[in-house]
């Protein structure tokens, strides 16, 4: 049991604990907001100061972008600049999957922070499905900048007391909104560029067929046809967040290896370590010269490997290993109705995690 679950800043999402965290959000404070996704540290996106109390809680880049979260999709009109009758259809289609794990990317107002945007000519916004935010959000009434509430480049927060383990200084409140139902973060999708098709910047939960269903057209993937950013580009200012090559990582080293792979990739019997192998499916059954071996779902339910894979790298940081080595998402040795963009996500997720290209072994 994580003694941080009881922490006296967590507060459960009660109307009066909503209250509480608005008036701290107008305050100009930090809080910590359950999502569908993941848990994110959240501050009034209209105001510079509150928005750099985020990006030095996380040590965060200034190059990488924020994510304004709203109550409604009638509030994003104020921060967007629609003047293509082309991105406005595109809009009204994809608003329709909102309330839920949709970033939309468009062309900002003059209205909007330059801080928010890394600088950029466009803004993400989006709507989560999680009750806890939606009424925080209506009741504050202002656009929430909410990156993940974790400091940068480690592991997502998917519980409230994951927010309290890295950041129970910065914040004045988490709200409790139980365990994350996704457990990544959202689909980011552009629909800045009226004369492009629209274009996944960041895989999360949906599938490219769902959204060009919702769209009424084709919709492309950055995440599949590029390889993680480079170290070079990540000076530059970026359209959506999560784009960095490290990200997600736990501290202790880990590794990617081939799922059919059933010893450490590197045994030395003459320093040995405690080495810990992660399934993303199959039995938890013993293999040579690991410490341990955990699965994710025995019976490779994509949805709860994702759902599952935030809080089992967590539990492997806990200082009991001395490395993880973890299933490498190889598309072809899935059933062809598998979720491709899911399956995306959790590779891309693993590949930032590990700071280690697809190709690596």
């Amino acid at each position: 049991m994580n003694p941080n679950a009881s922490h006296p800043k967590i507060l459960p999402g009660t109307p009066e604990s909503i209250r509480r965290a608005s008036q701290a959000l107008r305050d100009g404070k930090l809080i910590g907001l359950p999502t569908e996704t993941v848990y994110g540290l959240a501050a009034r996106g209209d105001q510079p100061e509150s928005v750099a109390k985020i990006f030095a809680a996380k040590q965060r880049p200034s190059t990488n972008p924020l994510i304004l979260h709203v109550g409604h999709s009638d509030s994003v009109h104020p921060l967007v600049a629609m003047d293509s009758d082309i991105t406005r259809r595109r809009f009204e289609a994809a608003s329709s999957l909102w309330p839920g794990p949709l970033t939309l990317v468009l062309p900002r107002s003059e209205s909007v922070l330059d801080c928010v945007t890394a600088g950029g000519n466009t803004v993400a916004v989006r709507v989560p499905a999680h009750p806890v935010a939606l009424r925080l959000l209506r009741e504050v009434s202002l656009p929430i900048a909410a990156p993940s509430a974790n400091v940068s480049n480690y592991i997502s927060p998917t519980r409230p007391e994951h927010v309290i383990d890295g950041l129970a200084d910065s914040v004045q409140w988490v709200l409790d909104g139980g365990i994350c139902d996704v457990g990544l973060e959202s689909t980011v999708l552009s629909i800045a560029d009226p004369n492009a098709p629209p274009t996944i910047l960041r895989e999360g939960v949906l599938s490219a067929a769902e959204l060009e269903r919702s769209l009424g057209e084709t919709v492309t993937s950055a995440t599949l046809s590029h390889s993680t950013q480079s170290d070079a580009a990540v000076a530059a200012p970026a359209a959506s967040p999560g784009m960095h090559r490290k990200h997600y990582s736990p501290r202790t080293p880990l590794r990617l290896v081939s799922e059919q792979s059933r010893c450490p990739l590197s045994p030395d019997p003459n320093h040995p370590e405690r080495v810990l192998r992660i399934r993303l499916r199959g039995a938890a059954e013993p293999m040579p010269g690991y410490a341990d071996v955990w699965s994710l779902s025995p019976s490779g339910d994509l949805s709860k490997i994702a759902n599952r894979l935030y809080d089992t790298l967590r539990r492997a940081d806990s200082g009991q290993f001395d490395q993880i080595e973890i299933d490498q998402v190889t598309s072809l040795e899935w059933p062809s109705n598998t979720n491709p963009n899911l399956l995306a996500a959790i590779g891309d997720r693993l590949q930032r995690a590990s700071n280690q290209d697809a190709t690596d072994h």
